[in-house]
């Protein structure tokens, strides 16, 4: 296999008034041979076939090989077009995973918060219920003195919880 500097060097130096139609032939199987392998530069193997096909005289007895250009030029541009197809698919892929992959933290956000609003109500609704039952304590008489401690304990006590929650 050719490499496709040399290959390029080999194309510039064809003269189309000076080169003999073996030159362009040997020329032309050379690109051919590196289309074969050269997956990853196809861009710069068209451009170097793009060269050929310029240069390449309008003789009769090279009309053979510029169809063998022309078909190879066209088996290229497919190539280059299926190269860019699977890249944009890869992309689009990736693309749809990340977006998959957002959602998902998305919806976990959205039940965090949703959680997050029923422990607020929870500690709001204790809140108000330890308000409640204070006023309720405050208005025992002082006969009842030992209820009254019990419950400002269990007051005390649901106070306290309520702070946890809203911290």
């Amino acid at each position: 296999m050719t490499d496709l500097n040399e290959l390029a060097q080999e194309v510039a130096s064809l003269s189309m008034t000076e080169g003999n139609d073996f030159e362009f032939m040997d020329a032309l199987d050379h690109i051919e041979e590196a289309g074969k392998t050269t997956d990853a530069e196809i861009g710069n193997l068209r451009n170097i076939l793009n060269s050929f096909r310029l240069k390449l005289p309008n003789r009769e007895t090279l009309n053979p090989d510029r169809v063998r250009a022309k078909d190879l030029a066209e088996t290229l541009m497919l190539a280059t077009l299926i190269q860019r197809i699977d890249r944009i698919n890869a992309r689009n892929d990736a693309l749809t995973r990340l977006s998959n992959a957002l959602q998902t933290q998305i919806d976990k956000a959205n039940n965090d918060a949703n959680r997050l609003n029923q422990i607020k109500e929870a500690v709001d609704e204790a809140t108000k219920t330890v308000s409640e039952v204070k006023a309720l304590v405050a208005e025992l008489t002082a006969t009842d003195v030992t209820i009254k401690n019990k419950l400002n304990a269990l007051i005390e006590i649901l106070a306290d919880v309520s702070t946890i929650f809203s911290a």
